[in-house]
């Protein structure tokens, strides 16, 4: 049952993935042709994107033929990370230009910064004498030490912040 769900979520990320991708070339193609730059564009921009767009479609059938994975690939920050990768070779696309690899770049490392001091806000105000609690939502865990309270705030936070940044890029 776990390996369904687990296929389910990676296809719907790799369509994702390709409807970010395909919008992506629209907004490129739509931004140059009002501009009347069309003989202009260099297309190695798009064959990029299309290489980028290949890999989770790859994972996506190597996962569907049962080849075993590591888990880190099915990672929900990892399919966060790899968005970013794909808004990143669109704006550089749209750009025409290299630099559109950077924001999101730039993006993340300011969101895992932010994430770092959240994290440890949460971390020491979650402890209950001597212990370090996880709180999320309703949700009340327990963890063994700071170091395992942290960590789960952190990813928690990260992967927040990439998301509000998304959207706020994409806004």
């Amino acid at each position: 049952m776990k390996k369904n769900s687990t296929l389910k979520h990676v296809w719907i990320m790799t369509a994702v993935y390709w409807v970010v991708g395909i919008l992506s070339i629209f907004w490129g193609k739509l931004d140059h042709t009002f501009a009347s730059q069309l003989k202009e564009i260099n297309n190695i921009y798009v064959l990029v994107l299309i290489i980028i767009l290949s890999l989770p479609l790859l994972l996506s059938l190597l996962l569907s033929v049962k080849v075993k994975m590591p888990r880190l690939i099915c990672n929900p920050l990892v399919a966060v990370i790899y968005l970013l990768v794909v808004i990143a070779a669109g704006v550089a696309y749209n750009l025409q230009n290299i630099i559109g690899y950077f924001f999101p770049i730039i993006l993340f490392i300011i969101m895992a910064l932010v994430a770092v001091f959240y994290a440890l806000v949460k971390t020491f105000s979650s402890r209950k004498s001597g212990k370090y609690f996880f709180i999320d939502g309703k949700d009340k865990k327990e963890c063994h030490d700071f170091w395992d309270a942290y960590k789960k705030y952190y990813v928690m936070g990260l992967t927040y912040g990439i998301i509000d940044g998304l959207i706020t890029v994409i806004s």
